[in-house]
C-alpha cells in the first residue's frame, strides 16, 4: 500500500515530486486511490486529516503489502496540478475513491456505508466495501485493544452490567464540593436529583 501527503510544507514553490507520483497513481487502470483533499484553515479538514492518518495504522499487513493501493491526501491549491482528477472539489474536505484511471470515481457522502461520520470506522467501512479484501478483524481488534486499555488504566471506572460506564467525568472532589441545597446549573441539579449516593 502506498501512503502520500501533500501539502505546502513538503512541497516548495508548488513544485513536488509527491505531485507526479500520485497523477502517475491515478493515470494507472489498476490501482485503487483513495485521496482526501483538504484546504488549510478548514475546520472540518483539521478534524478529518487526523482520523485519515490513522489508515495506516489500523490496515492488516496482508493489505499493507500491496502496491496497487493508495491512500492519498492533498493540499487543495496542489490538487489543481493533478491532470488525472476529472473534476474539481466543491466542498472541503472531499473523499474520493478514484479507479480506472480517473474515469471512475465515487465521493465518500455519496456511497452506500451506514454511518458517513469521517471517523476511522467508517473510513475502514468504505475500505472495505470497495472488495480490497481488507481484514477488518485488524481494525476491531486495534480498536477494542484501545477501550479495553482505557478500561484497564481507569480505576475508578464503575460500569453497568453491560460494560458501559456509568455516570459522568467529575472528580470524586468535585463531586463532593457540590451544594445540593443550592446546585449551581441543569448538570449540578440533576446530579443531585438522580446521581448522589
Amino acid at each position: 500500500m502506498v501512503f502520500i501527503h501533500i501539502d505546502q510544507k513538503n512541497c516548495v514553490n508548488g513544485d513536488c515530486d509527491n505531485i507526479e507520483k500520485l497523477e502517475s497513481y491515478l493515470g494507472n487502470k489498476n490501482t485503487k486511490t483513495f485521496l482526501l483533499i483538504f484546504m488549510e484553515g478548514c475546520g472540518p479538514c483539521n478534524a478529518t486529516r487526523p482520523e485519515w492518518s490513522k489508515i495506516e495504522n489500523v490496515l492488516s499487513p496482508k493489505i499493507l503489502n500491496r502496491k496497487d493501493i493508495v491512500i492519498a491526501s492533498i493540499d487543495n491549491k496542489l490538487a489543481t496540478k493533478l491532470k488525472n482528477l476529472n473534476t474539481q472539489p466543491n466542498s472541503f474536505p472531499t473523499m474520493r475513491f478514484i479507479t480506472n484511471g480517473g474515469l471512475n470515481s465515487e465521493n465518500y457522502e455519496d456511497s452506500n456505508i451506514t454511518k458517513k461520520d469521517r471517523t476511522i470506522d467508517s473510513f475502514m467501512e468504505w475500505i472495505h466495501s470497495k472488495n480490497i479484501n481488507s481484514n477488518m478483524k485488524s481494525h476491531n481488534k486495534y480498536h477494542n485493544k484501545s477501550r479495553n486499555n482505557f478500561n484497564k488504566n481507569n480505576k475508578n471506572n464503575k460500569t453497568n452490567k453491560y460494560g458501559k460506564q456509568k455516570g459522568g467525568k467529575w472528580s470524586r472532589k468535585y463531586k463532593k464540593s457540590i451544594n445540593c441545597n443550592r446546585p449551581k446549573g441543569f448538570s449540578q441539579r440533576q446530579y443531585c436529583k438522580y446521581g448522589r449516593k
